[in-house]
């Protein structure tokens, strides 16, 4: 089901940075929209071979839908955890496609593996894995079709969540032994931005991300304004949502040089689970 996702060349800087050239590494797509999707194909094949009951995620939508679909066909059961707040449109769509979908006030509390699974449990027996984070090297390949399509890359932009894709690309460039270095992209706020997919309250690549950066990673964070701004300017280059066109800021927050070849990775779009936008 792997898919070989396009790299297109786009001209959106060319009035603002005319000197470099930029790319459009579009993961929406993917088989269900979204760069999700690397991690989860490998998440569901693990699962499958180990035995696996019952999979659980906290989800903000597009992770969780990813999962269940991919998992559709076999007995492997799904079972999404949502905040309270999160939109009726969005539950029913998971509804849809997971097995079970609950809705807990994420805000209060981090939630431990062990609790994210006991809310799954039905049965003293079953075996259940909490797949909130982790796989972080299924993104590796990301990269290696970067490199095989573009010839010459600089910068990877990514929107910046919990971080795994940051890290599993980061990692990735590093076994590569490539000079190209990763900009991450985030909302300053944990609850409640436009950009809703990349807030989180806790994330277990906190000190890796700061690894990185030790090493010439960067990390941005942007304001409310900055990020609508950045989705109302650039919303047509591709198939994105907000949480997707956050990267598109990149050429007015960080300093790119004459000639660096900058990729921005499209990590999903809106229409797989329809959210308002």
């Amino acid at each position: 089901m792997s898919t070989i996702t396009p790299l297109t060349k786009i001209d959106a800087f060319s009035a603002t940075c005319p000197d470099i050239t930029t790319y459009v590494k579009d993961e929406s797509a993917n088989p269900y929209g979204t760069i999700k999707d690397r991690r989860n194909e490998n998440i569901v094949r693990e699962a499958l071979r180990l035995g696996v009951d019952k999979l659980t995620l906290i989800t903000s939508g597009n992770n969780g839908y990813s999962l269940s679909k991919l998992t559709s066909g076999s007995d492997i059961k799904v079972t999404c955890i949502i905040d309270k707040t999160t939109s009726d449109d969005i539950y029913k769509r998971l509804s849809e496609v997971a097995y079970q979908v609950i809705r807990i006030n994420l805000r209060d509390k981090i939630l431990r593996p062990e609790e994210i699974i006991s809310f799954a449990r039905e049965r003293d027996d079953e075996v259940i894995w909490d797949v909130t984070n982790g796989y972080e090297e299924s993104y590796g390949i990301v990269v290696n079709e970067i490199l095989a399509q573009a010839p010459k890359v600089d910068y990877i932009v990514v929107p910046l969540g919990s971080g795994g894709i940051f890290v599993g690309i980061a990692e990735q460039l590093h076994m590569s032994n490539h000079h190209a270095k990763i900009i991450g992209i985030g909302p300053k706020t944990n609850h409640g931005s436009f950009a809703d997919k990349l807030s989180t309250p806790w994330t277990p690549y906190a000190k890796a991300i700061e690894i990185y950066e030790r090493h010439g990673h960067v990390t941005i964070q942007l304001s409310e304004s900055e990020i609508r701004k950045a989705y109302s300017n650039y919303r047509t280059i591709c198939n994105c949502e907000p949480s997707s066109a956050i990267v598109f800021a990149a050429p007015e927050h960080f300093g790119f040089k004459k000639g660096d070849s900058v990729v921005f990775i499209n990590s999903g779009n809106s229409e797989t689970m329809k959210f308002p936008v």
